[in-house]
């Protein structure tokens, strides 16, 4: 029976663990909530409003060209957003969420983290 180096351990070792530690350090969150369009930027691709059930807080959320073009100011649609929990919010903005969707945990990083809007669907005309 052959010895096996103990460098060939520690590599194995450590790929394992940084394996382990990158799936659980930032965790992917898919989320979806109605949205209600208060302002749209085309120069930055960019939609801003407040979320059903999240208070009076305003989330700007960057949109893909196509979406953009969809959007009306005003409208309220059902979004499908996806983002790697990498950053938390700190605890003076934490204190001043409000409303049930900010109670997940998860939730919260939808206002730090880079956030890809997968899909848009329009709810009412108003």
């Amino acid at each position: 029976m052959r010895k096996i180096p103990i460098f060939t351990l520690i590599a194995i070792l450590l790929l394992g663990g940084g394996y382990f530690y990158y799936q659980h350090a930032s965790s992917k969150v898919n989320l979806t909530f109605s949205f209600n369009v208060s302002k749209k930027d085309t120069d930055k691709k960019t939609i801003s409003g407040t979320i059903d059930g999240a208070g009076s807080t305003i989330v700007t959320l960057p949109v893909s060209k196509n979406l953009l073009n969809s959007v009306k100011k005003g409208n309220h649609y059902n979004i499908e957003a996806t983002f790697y929990n990498k950053k938390h919010v700190d605890k003076r903005t934490s204190k001043k969420l409000e409303g049930p969707f900010w109670s997940n945990e998860n939730n919260k990083g939808l206002l730090v983290n880079k956030v890809k809007v997968d899909n848009l669907e329009k709810i009412t005309n108003q």
